[in-house]
């Protein structure tokens, strides 16, 4: 087997990019380069942006969390295939309903072929040396931007985003946006709503500043509404980076309309993935490694 360096996670975080927003584009862009040069296009948004919102999910909670890097550096796409398996595993044994929410950035691995693993280790490793892992790990860095929707625009080219009606917002406007929407004391328990979440970068200013003043998210009931599946499915992945706690709903749909209708929908939708998980432990079988990523 061939054997794949890497610096300690130590010396990685120290020499990251100094702020976490340039950390995130670093990564972003990296990705695309490779995505670009090895897959030929952006067709397989789902699996680049998966792998890389599931690797992030893999990263641990804190940066003196243990170093997975060493492990994920020598895989071959079987092997890299099979730790993405494993990873929505775990968000599908604590949290079914952000799982589901999330099936578009991870069902294409049911029944992945040749195609769709191709090169997913070599993207693995390009991932893991830009960072990922020490960013992902470090929530002071994943509050700055929104990685994930960083990718999807990087990836959905400016025409694409025109037709479908998609402008996201700056991260320095988000955060400008987030301060002014939180001038006033928000008491715990309130509900933050964002009917036209994109992939969450105002949540991700809301809950920044929340910190900020020394609250705990945690303590919020938030609400992550967009038109765009691979929208919704980002929101799922970035309620976890943020750390957003367990009072989270993600719903997919036009909230110009009934809002009671879309708020229906997402609890139908909860209590079946509830249901089919105690049905179903194990989303994904995996045939080279554990069936779950170490804890």
């Amino acid at each position: 087997m061939t054997m794949y360096g890497i610096p300690p996670a130590s010396f990685r975080r120290a020499m990251a990019p100094e702020t976490g927003r340039d950390h995130a584009r670093h990564i972003a862009d990296v990705a695309l380069a490779w995505w670009l040069e090895n897959r030929g296009g952006t067709s397989d948004l789902p699996i680049a942006v998966g792998t890389l919102a599931a690797l992030a999910l893999a990263a641990p909670s804190t940066p003196a969390g243990p170093d997975y890097g060493p492990l994920l550096l020598p895989l071959d796409d079987q092997e890299a295939t099979d730790v993405l398996r494993a990873v929505w595993n775990n968000l599908w044994s604590y949290n079914p309903v952000l799982a589901e929410a999330a099936r578009p950035l991870h069902e294409w691995l049911a029944q992945a072929d040749d195609g769709d693993t191709r090169g997913l280790s070599d993207y693995t490793r390009i991932l893991v040396r830009a960072g990922l892992l020490e960013y992902a790990s470090d929530l002071t860095r994943c509050e700055d931007e929104d990685l994930i929707g960083l990718l999807v625009q990087r990836m959905r080219s400016y025409a694409d985003r025109q037709k479908a009606g998609q402008f996201f917002t700056p991260a320095g406007a988000a955060d400008h946006h987030a301060e002014i929407l939180l001038t006033e004391p928000v008491p715990p328990g309130a509900r933050l709503i964002e009917p036209c979440a994109g992939t969450g970068t105002m949540v991700r200013a809301a809950a920044a500043t929340l910190r900020f003043q020394g609250k705990d998210p945690a303590d919020y009931r938030w609400w992550m509404n967009d038109i765009d599946e691979i929208h919704v499915a980002c929101c799922a992945v970035n309620a976890v980076l943020f750390r957003l706690g367990p009072n989270v709903t993600v719903s997919r749909g036009d909230a110009l309309h009934d809002v009671g209708e879309l708020e229906k929908d997402a609890q139908a939708r909860a209590d079946r993935a509830i249901s089919e998980q105690r049905r179903r432990p194990v989303l994904y079988p995996t045939r080279t490694r554990p069936v779950h990523w170490p804890a």
